[in-house]
Order: structure tokens, then sequence, then C-alpha cells
């Protein structure tokens, strides 16, 4: 089945325009787990406050026509219409044949022990903090991030990071310790699982055992942004 990707103009009436928007973002919300939605992405026209695009990517126009005979999907629709000027909807469709973020037709599978890939943290001046060994370079992937992370006993990140579009999950390996995101401190031990949305900064802190874990998640070019010396500070006693 050939993937089918779609753009839509869609001029709202008059004054409109940012309901309408948050209307679409609703409908996209919706699509979360709807299987084979691989893109749907709400977009303004600058200067043109009334005129909204959607560009979409999905794995195959079966897929897109469950999604939109669903009735949520046709539930909602009435009141989208509703704010679409008469003869303000166009559509252009398209199938896509890759490219970054697209890899159509991959093959392949890469073995790599964590042991040997190379340490990073002392390169950077972090080795007494513990090791971090970044594997995504040495498995080939391109889309998905993976790292193992030892902290010595009682040792702080030096910093906190987020995210632009990359969304992480932490496991603990070994150990225990407390994360830090945006402004809370939770203890964290044994195989506890921690998701992190992109925009939250998020650190860690090794308890008296040392803390070892495990993260993965997607993988964009100069996604995150460092914040040196971040940690919330502690309420007051």
């Amino acid at each position: 089945m050939a993937g089918v990707g779609r753009y839509a103009k869609i001029t709202a009436r008059p004054g409109t325009g940012d309901e309408l928007a948050e209307m679409l973002l609703g409908v996209a919300g919706g699509l979360q787990d709807s299987p084979g939605c691989r893109l749907y992405v709400i977009n303004r026209t600058p200067g043109e406050a009334d005129v909204v695009w959607v560009t979409e990517l999905w794995r195959s126009q079966e897929d897109l026509e469950a999604a939109l005979d669903s009735d949520e999907a046709r539930a909602g629709m009435p009141a989208v219409l509703e704010l679409v000027e008469p003869g303000g909807f166009e559509r252009i469709d398209v199938e896509p044949i890759g490219g970054v973020g697209y890899p159509v037709g991959a093959t392949g599978h890469a073995i790599v022990n964590l042991e040997d890939v190379e340490d990073m943290a002392p390169k950077f001046g972090f080795g007494d903090v513990g090791e971090a060994r970044f594997a995504r370079a040495a498995l080939g992937a391109v889309a998905t991030g993976l790292s193992l992370q030892r902290m010595a006993p009682g040792a702080r990140q030096a910093f906190g990071h987020e995210h632009g579009i990359d969304e992480e999950i932490y496991v603990v390996i070994e150990g225990s310790g407390q994360v830090a995101i945006d402004d809370e401190v939770h203890p964290v031990g044994k195989l506890d699982a921690i998701r992190v949305a992109p925009g939250s900064t998020r650190a860690f802190e090794a308890g008296p055992d040392g803390l070892e874990i495990l993260a993965t998640g997607g993988h964009r070019p100069d996604d995150a942004r460092m914040q040196m010396g971040y940690w919330p500070d502690e309420p007051a006693a």
C-alpha cells in the first residue's frame, strides 16, 4: 500500500480563524492513536488570520478513510464546516516517496553491546559524575536515540535539558535517586519508567547506591537545549 499525503488550505469565515485552528488542533489530538496516521500538522499563514493549512501523511488511503469514518470524526465535522467560508476549502493530494522522517521500505538491523559504546562523559569534563554512552550512531539509527547513563553515588547531572520536538522515556536499571522535571522533584527506583514531554526540562540525581538509566526517544539534530546548573529550588523548611 502506497503512502498518502495531503495539503489542505482552509479559509475560515471572517474573524473565526483562531477558533478554526483550535478546533483542528483538537482533531489532530484525536488522531494520536489513529492507525496509519504519520503526520497531521496544523499551520497558519502569516498575515492571513483566517487561513489555516493542514499537512497530512498517512500509511494508506484505507487508513485515512477509516479515520474519517470514525464516530469521533463524523461527530466533529459539522462544527468544523460551520466555520469554513463558502468555497474556502482547497486540497492537494500527493504520493510521498521518501525523505527525512519517512524511510520508505527501509530494512536492516544492528546489534551493539552498550559497554562497547564510547563513554562521552570524560570528553566533556563530566567524568566525575559518571558515564554517558550514546548508542544511536553505533546502531545506525536515524530517528531514534538510545543512551546508557551511569551516575556515581550522590552525583547530580551538571545540566538539565529540554527538546523542541523529541519525547523521551527513561528506565531505571539499577540504583535509585531523583529526577527533576520542570519545578518538581520525584524519587525514582529500579524499573521505574519516566516519560518526559519535549518542552519539560529534566535532570537526574543519584542516590547513595548510584543510578543507572537507559534513555530512549525520538532523535532530531540539534533538538536539545541545555540549561547549566538546572535544579528546582529546595522547598523552605
